[in-house]
């Protein structure tokens, strides 16, 4: 295949490849660094914007189908090429295998000059051979069969680690686990909440699609704005407004479910970043008091910078440790919430990286975080009160399996049935015992397991 001269290194590549870097060297969040890096990028235009982001992310979410069609063309294994090398040759070949809309040629030359760059002669040659090789025999790879070893079959060709798609065709079966793939591949929608202390969303909505913005409104989940096409929404003079945070309607939805009205005193015992501690604070009209809690000092600045952008004044926050008791000061509270922290497998189409940083054993040691944080919390909410603990995951030892250890410990508290002001839109999933499961396949929504949990008295 003749490839055609080298251009200057796309700046949309090389942005998306320092991304990866980040991702996988240090440790960070895929949607934080990517906007990051945006913010950061001089005479980027919208196009090489949207280019960035569809790299960053899919090179990610397909990094397991990216490997399997890199080693059949390699004679080095995966383990001996060096890291800043295999990154580049996986950002090259998401483009060759999944990206219709890139000339081969370009992917080849621009993988090639980056190899250049980062080292040198001998290794861009080693890069643009193992490409230009893909890119002639892309049809003929060897892909598993499904008839041969389902797990791999389906881990390889949906970009899942093994131990994920056995956990979850043991849950749902073959054909539900298979939609579920499917959904958590696509890019997540985008949903805001409208800061109903400052405008109704319907108003949001007429005020975003003025300026040029496809916003609609969601008649399901009061103040929830779906989005489309934005960019970087935090760069939207109306976010700077204050007058909505980003959060999507799964999690509003939580929020919903604990009740709450002006007056009450609420504790948000894993507040940071603070999304579900402003929309509680939207819906009791800033009159109450609401505790936002987290372990790390440092994550309790976000939840101040969001509070005072959306101009929020009955929050107070506070650095503790909730797996212990908490302080004999704060007294008892009217409702609780204990978004606790989870393995996070409901979000993974917003954090493609978890597929390949979650481990097996991590549902299991974050399910005894999460009764640990059970049994503090609960001990300081009133007879009668709500408790309300979710989960964005999709686990058997999560969610569910928890909430049932916690009840046979516990006989002080009973599920609590949905509230009877819940839309008649949330029924599809939510259940009597006011226990609520959303899926990216089924509900278009992040995966979430909540349940609302009543203190007798």
């Amino acid at each position: 295949m003749k490839v055609r001269p080298q251009k200057t290194i796309s700046s949309a590549r090389s942005v998306a490849l320092e991304v990866l870097r980040r991702v996988e060297a240090e440790g960070a969040y895929t949607s934080l660094t990517l906007n990051h890096s945006l913010r950061k990028a001089v005479g980027m235009d919208s196009k090489d914007r949207a280019l960035t982001t569809e790299l960053s992310y899919g090179t990610l979410r397909w990094r397991r189908k990216i490997d399997f069609a890199i080693s059949s063309f390699s004679h080095r294994p995966l383990s001996d090429i060096e890291p800043n090398l295999l990154r580049v040759l996986r950002l090259s070949a998401y483009q060759i295998l999944l990206l219709d809309r890139i000339p081969i040629w370009a992917a080849v030359d621009q993988g090639t000059s980056l190899a250049s760059v980062l080292r040198g002669k001998k290794a861009a040659g080693f890069v643009n051979g193992l490409l230009r090789s893909m890119a002639t025999g892309r049809d003929s790879i060897p892909w598993p069969k499904p008839e041969s070893d389902l797990h791999e079959y389906l881990g390889v060709m949906h970009s899942f680690p093994d131990w994920m798609v056995r956990m979850w065709l043991d849950a749902y079966g073959q054909e539900k686990a298979t939609a579920l793939f499917d959904a958590i591949n696509h890019p997540a929608p985008l949903w805001v909440r409208a800061n109903t202390l400052r405008i109704e969303s319907a108003r949001l909505v007429e005020l975003l699609q003025a300026s040029g913005y496809s916003a609609q409104n969601d008649e399901g989940v009061e103040g929830a704005v779906a989005m489309q096409e934005v960019g970087d929404v935090t760069q939207i003079g109306s976010h700077e407004e204050g007058w909505f945070h980003v959060q999507n309607r799964a999690a509003q939805v939580v929020c919903h479910l604990l009740d709450a009205f002006p007056g009450h005193r609420i504790l948000d015992a894993c507040g940071a970043p603070g999304g579900k501690t402003a929309t509680l604070a939207q819906l009791i009209g800033d009159r109450g008091e609401i505790f936002s809690v987290d372990v790390h000092p440092a994550r309790l600045g976000l939840v101040r910078q969001l509070l005072d952008r959306l101009g929020i004044r009955c929050v107070r926050t506070f650095s503790v440790d909730l797996t212990r008791p908490p302080p004999s000061e704060w007294g008892q509270f009217d409702r609780v919430l204990l978004d606790a922290p989870c393995s996070s497998l409901g979000v993974l189409r917003r954090h493609p990286e978890g597929k390949w940083r979650v481990s097996p054993d991590d549902p299991r040691r974050l399910a005894q975080i999460q009764g640990q944080l059970l049994d503090s919390v609960s001990a300081v909410l009133k007879p009668g009160g709500i408790l309300v603990y979710s989960v964005c995951t999709l686990t058997s030892e999560e969610g569910e399996a928890v909430k049932n250890v916690f009840l046979a410990k516990h006989p002080e508290f009973e599920p609590a049935p949905t509230p009877i002001n819940v839309h008649a839109h949330w029924k599809k999933f939510l259940r009597g015992d006011g226990v609520m499961t959303t899926f990216p396949d089924r509900q278009g929504m992040d995966g979430f397991y909540a349940v609302r949990l009543r203190r007798r008295g």
